[in-house]
């Protein structure tokens, strides 16, 4: 038995698969980005996400794990931590960082640009079998397109249609309802208590009121989207002949933001955060086929109906 874990922001997601590479069991809990929680809690929810897919595989032990941790490569000092963080692994192991295993899960390890667009983001694309990375840098300075700067960037926007300098935007009332109060107080709770899962998880009222029809709500996805297409682009301008291209993360969810990318780049490969984890699996089994990857995806989708309510929840889905 083979084990992925993928910790980020917003969830810690575990898949076990057995030698044939069918997953048996799926895990989640809450964040374990050292950036974002403190290193007992990153600990913590790595180990349930673990146990929670030993429970569902029906298994005790795994052979060799895959960490992808969101975190791991920005800094010394971070690496360090996730690596004492994961200290109590007892069989074989490898670690990276969450982009790296996304951008796995997209190319295979063939040349390919790839943007993984969650809670936060990060681009990273492989020439001649080399990865290299852009953005990432901070959800202060960057994280462009990600749930947090989509969040953000619409309330910014809010802000601005109370004052009645832009058009009016639905989000308003949405943001008080949910809240319980007027959008100024509910902006200062975002301030004094500060939770960054929390705060990307905006970005769905974001996508629904665009769904709807709510020009605001539709400008910040537009506004996304050229980050995206700037990432992409960018990276593209690395490479020659044949690449690979896709986006991995939450914000692939957007059915507004996946319309723009299909549209705009032929073949996209498109998959959302919880899939990260089969990158994982398949790097961890060095295997490169394309197909079983994709019947990987199915099996994982069909498993998340066994997920609990509090395991969904970390997702975002009902």
């Amino acid at each position: 038995m083979i084990l992925s874990v993928d910790g980020g922001a917003t969830k810690t997601f575990a898949a076990i698969a057995d030698e044939s590479l069918k997953i048996r069991g799926i895990g989640v809990a809450g964040p374990s980005n050292v950036r974002s929680v403190t290193p007992d809690i990153s600990k913590k929810n790595i180990l349930e996400a673990i146990e929670n897919a030993k429970n569902m595989a029906g298994v005790e032990q795994v052979d060799k794990t895959f960490f992808g941790l969101a975190g791991y490569g920005d800094s010394v000092y971070h690496s360090k931590m996730l690596e004492d963080i994961i200290s109590f692994t007892e069989n074989e192991y490898e670690i990276t960082n969450d982009g790296e295993a996304a951008t796995y899960l997209v190319t295979l390890g063939r040349d390919g640009i790839v943007t993984a667009i969650g809670t936060g983001s990060v681009g990273a694309y492989i020439k001649n079998g080399k990865t290299y990375r852009i953005g990432g840098w901070s959800y202060l300075t960057d994280d462009i397109a990600s749930g947090y700067w989509i969040s953000r960037k619409a309330i910014q926007l809010s802000e601005k249609s109370y004052d009645e300098l832009i058009e009016n935007t639905s989000l308003i009332p949405i943001f008080e309802e949910y809240s319980g109060t007027n959008l100024r107080n509910f902006v200062s709770s975002l301030e004094n208590n500060f939770d960054k899962r929390k705060m990307a998880s905006i970005a769905i009222m974001v996508d629904r009121e665009a769904e709807l029809g709510d020009n605001i709500s539709l400008k910040t996805l537009e506004l996304a989207y050229n980050e995206i297409k700037l990432m992409l682009d960018g990276m593209s301008l690395k490479m020659s002949g044949d690449f690979i291209i896709g986006s991995v993360g939450g914000v692939m969810r957007s059915r507004t933001i996946r319309k723009k990318l299909e549209s705009s780049y032929n073949n996209i490969k498109i998959f959302y955060g919880y899939h990260v984890c089969i990158g994982g699996l398949l790097k961890l089994a060095k295997n490169h086929n394309f197909d079983l990857r994709d019947s990987m995806v199915r099996m994982l989708d069909e498993l998340l109906n066994g997920l609990s309510d509090q395991e969904k929840s970390y997702l975002f889905i009902e």
